[in-house]
């Protein structure tokens, strides 16, 4: 004899699976479409506002990832550190968490070193104390080589 009650349940059986399938793939999609915009936008270049005291460009990111051509931004005083703390914080095991500083006096940059362990080198030579510091110079902290630019 015919048995409605498992007939039905089966039916019910089969539709939520059918369901759960669609929910699945529905998520997959709005996950990959999320995920898309946001690399379409991260690809997009952002727009070039010139800093006005000038920027450190990368160089050299060593061994840390930072990509060559990353710009930092200067304020009139200018921490750079691994710190989160620093204006410009680097993750670099050979960072100190304040490694130097950078300060603008009477329109001329002045590069500090502030004890660090591994030391500060500007245009590969080592810190010691106050030093001037003119576009086009390359200070290097830790692994990480940057270029003064002024805008």
């Amino acid at each position: 004899m015919f048995d409605i009650a498992n007939l039905s349940i089966g039916v019910i059986m089969l539709l939520l699976r059918v369901a759960v399938v669609f929910l699945l793939y529905f998520f997959l999609w709005q996950v990959l479409r999320v995920v898309s915009r946001d690399l379409r936008g991260a690809a997009a270049p952002a727009p070039h506002t010139p800093a006005p005291y000038g920027q450190l460009v990368v160089t050299s990111g060593g061994q840390t990832g930072i990509p060559v051509g990353k710009i930092f931004p200067l304020s009139p005083v200018t921490i750079i550190g691994r710190s989160t703390e620093a204006e410009i914080a680097l993750n670099d095991t050979f960072l100190s968490s304040e490694h130097a500083r950078l300060e603008l006096r009477e329109a001329v940059w002045w590069l500090e070193d502030l004890n660090s362990t591994n030391g500060t080198f500007l245009n590969g030579f080592e810190v010691r104390g106050s030093t001037e510091l003119h576009p086009g110079d390359v200070v290097r902290v830790g692994r990480v080589e940057l270029k003064l630019v002024m805008s």
